[in-house]
């Protein structure tokens, strides 16, 4: 445009050159162009403040631009830190899962143990309470007499001996007679025949009295025929028990021979 305007002005001049009389027409043909010049110029300032405006814009645009990226960097960077505390959460969830877990097995063991020691417990009591014959000695006696003989107590002394080795344990003692002479006095006769045998269990052995349950039954329970010598043999007697609880057979007593 700017080469157009030099020439139409180079024109001009050489036409003004050839005289006034073209120099009306010459102004007339400049005057156009001249203002088409300038209206282009106009237009050209227009464009380039246009483009200075967009420039501007567009620097601003960039800053924008530049401060988004940013934003989401820093967005980006909070999201990975939140990733990172959600998985050190999980970590930390699954090692307290995995404690609490352990935690429930060890108080199931201890439950478990507790009442397998509970049922050991009571089975124990129980033992303690229910009792079983560890040894039975019948002692024989003289018509007549509450005497013990030699042999009556060496069973006695294989009975205490068996009973000083344990804990707990009741000595039953019961007297008999035969069926001669009075009831009433067969009663008292039986009686002193168990308590010559309790008498001799403590004082020779030490056997506690409180272990010691004794009673004379006269000619309550005859073992055989009272009308033979023998029979009545057989009913002048002691009966004597060792008993123990099912705990403490099962631990200390023997088993096997000796019993009768």
């Amino acid at each position: 445009m700017k080469n157009f305007v030099i020439m139409s002005a180079a024109v001009a001049l050489s036409l003004l050159g050839t005289g006034c009389a073209t120099h009306k027409y010459v102004a007339k043909t400049v005057a156009p162009i001249k203002q088409e010049a300038d209206e282009a110029q106009a237009k050209n300032a227009e464009q380039d403040k246009t483009i200075s405006t967009q420039g501007t814009e567009i620097q601003e645009l960039d800053r924008d631009l530049s401060r988004t990226k940013e934003q989401l960097k820093d967005t980006d960077n909070k999201a990975t830190q939140a990733a990172e505390a959600a998985r050190a959460a999980d970590q930390k969830a699954a090692g307290a899962q995995s404690a609490a877990d352990n935690a429930q097995q060890a108080a199931n063991g201890a439950k478990t143990f507790a009442e397998q020691g509970l049922d050991r417990l009571g089975k124990t009591i129980d033992g303690m309470n229910k009792y079983q014959m560890a040894k039975s000695e019948t002692v024989l006696f003289k018509v007549n007499s509450d005497k013990l003989t030699d042999e009556g107590k060496q069973q006695l002394d294989d009975l205490a001996k068996q009973a000083q080795g344990l804990d707990r344990f009741v000595i039953e003692i019961q007297g008999f007679t035969d069926k001669t002479g009075s009831p009433s006095y067969n009663d008292m006769l039986s009686e002193r025949r168990a308590e010559s045998v309790a008498r001799y269990l403590t004082t020779q052995y030490k056997i506690p009295v409180r272990n010691i349950t004794m009673l004379g039954e006269g000619y309550a329970m005859p073992v055989a025929d009272d009308k033979t010598r023998e029979g009545r043999k057989q009913n002048r007697r002691v009966e004597v028990k060792l008993w123990v609880p099912e705990t403490e057979s099962a631990r200390n007593v023997p088993s096997g021979p000796g019993e009768r």
